[in-house]
């Protein structure tokens, strides 16, 4: 009886999306003909549009949009800058960098590819959007540890998780704390096997998918909050640091801090982070310091960003 209700249900929502999106048919005409309230009709388009049996795609391309894009390539030599619309809530402009990060990285992933993830908001929502395509040989590497107590599942394994099984490729999980500042300790932990094959396979991607740490702003960020110790932060701040990239803090030049904190990682190198094809998506008002640190340092092919956030980019970029 449940299947039954699902698909009578699923058969409505179908229907109504049709008549609406593609009949052009306003909500109230859509209520009269099916004998249905106005308010009924615009919460079973919500709930079509939650179930993904409808499916927006809007094209940003436009004269303000291209512009923006052509200064942001020319201004910082970057290969690839992918806009969406800054939208009036943080988590909806997310969604949709997300999805244009989806994407883009679907198009990007080829047979016999290692891919390097991060983690964090931004990976997250673009990792839950990709579509389900079964492509052969592809290996999925965490890049840096990302053992805690304070972790919940919705972090880095599920980050793995998520987007192996939607294009049915092999994770190579590393489970190793991020920092480990004893030398001995940090020595027997990159010899553990599991450890060293997965620190061996960074070495070997071929493209890199991450987000983005700032630490210009007061914005729950797991990594800064859970595993640097408030001393380190000071230093870090003292340092000029605003930033973080795998892990890995910079400063305004895009240049990685001399810090015992990155020679500290278990995980991905900084020459490593120079030399890959890197996937950045990133947003909002508050990360743009470290979005423009990044983007002199010269290390990023591809960013994906919403316009207000990139507009207020190049206009720290003529003040710092």
């Amino acid at each position: 009886m449940v299947n039954i209700m699902e698909k009578d249900e699923r058969q409505l929502l179908i229907e109504i999306s049709v008549m609406y999106y593609l009949e052009g048919k306003t909500q109230n005409q859509i209520a009269k003909e099916l004998y249905l309230s106005r308010p009924k009709i615009s919460r079973l388009l919500k709930r079509a549009r939650e179930l993904k049996i409808v499916d927006i795609n809007i094209n940003y391309n436009c004269d303000a949009t291209e512009n923006l894009k052509s200064e942001i390539k020319r201004k910082f030599n970057i290969e690839n800058v992918i806009i969406v619309k800054t939208l009036s809530n943080y988590q909806d402009t997310l969604k949709e960098i997300g999805k244009a990060g989806a994407k883009l990285l679907i198009e990007e992933i080829k047979e016999g590819m290692t891919i390097g993830i991060s983690w964090g908001q931004s990976v997250r929502s673009t990792v839950s959007q990709l579509e389900y395509k079964k492509i052969k040989d592809v290996k999925i590497v965490e890049l840096f540890g990302a053992i805690s107590y304070d972790m919940d599942d919705a972090d880095m394994l599920s980050i793995g998780r998520t987007i192996s099984s939607k294009i049915d490729g092999k994770l190579y999980p590393l489970p190793a704390p991020i920092y480990i500042g004893d030398k001995a300790t940090r020595d027997t932990l990159i010899n553990n096997p599991i450890i060293k094959n997965a620190l061996s396979m960074i070495e070997k991607c071929d493209l890199i998918l991450s987000g983005l740490g700032s630490i210009d702003g007061n914005i729950p960020q797991t990594l800064w909050d859970v595993y640097v110790e408030n001393d380190t932060k000071e230093k870090i701040k003292a340092n000029g640091g605003v930033g973080f990239l795998c892990a890995h803090f910079f400063d305004e030049k895009g240049d990685f801090l001399d810090m015992d904190i990155n020679r500290n990682i278990i995980g991905i190198k900084t020459e490593s982070i120079k030399k890959n094809k890197i996937i950045l998506v990133a947003g909002g008002r508050k990360k743009a310091k470290a979005i423009l640190a990044v983007l002199r340092g010269g290390y990023i092919n591809t960013l994906v960003s919403d316009d207000k956030t990139l507009k207020y980019v190049l206009e720290l970029g003529n003040i710092l």
